[in-house]
């Protein structure tokens, strides 16, 4: 395949957007503005794991870090605080008896419907004025690099 100028131009402009769109997202002030919308009272760290669990399903602790990319001590303190919270509880791990797996209690359902229906009302507030054409070829654009990315990863 042949680079041209214009196309590497293109790969510039994409790559600069990507990381500051995920700059912007992951910023502690979006973060914790949706975590307060949703009417929870929780860490950062904390919301992005009772997310993973929503995703995941009960998992044990080890999992749930790798997933998330952290540490173990991370994902204890994590875990820690959503027990607390009442958002997830331990559970007998189906394939060893003698482990647990932590899965979301029904707060942490309900409270994990609650951040993603914050979510979708800042995704909803960013695109108002887009025509659906648009917002479905962002969709479709996303979700292909999220799916390159996930690809890419396996191999890690």
């Amino acid at each position: 395949m042949m680079v041209t100028v214009e196309s590497e131009d293109t790969l510039v402009q994409a790559e600069q957007a990507l990381t500051e769109l995920m700059r912007l997202f992951n910023r502690p002030v979006v973060q914790r503005r949706l975590i307060a919308r949703a009417g929870l009272e929780i860490e950062i760290g904390a919301a992005w794991t009772l997310g993973r669990l929503g995703q995941l399903g009960p998992s044990r602790p080890t999992d749930l870090a790798q997933s998330l990319g952290v540490d173990a001590s991370s994902i204890t303190h994590r875990v820690r605080a959503l027990e607390w919270a009442g958002l997830v509880e331990r559970l007998a791990d189906p394939d060893d008896g003698r482990a647990w797996v932590i899965g979301l209690s029904a707060a942490g359902r309900a409270a994990l419907a609650g951040l993603r229906a914050a979510r979708a009302e800042f995704v909803e507030r960013l695109l108002a004025g887009w025509s659906d054409a648009d917002r479905r070829a962002l969709g479709i654009a996303l979700d292909r690099v999220r799916a390159s990315l996930e690809a890419e990863l396996e191999g890690a």
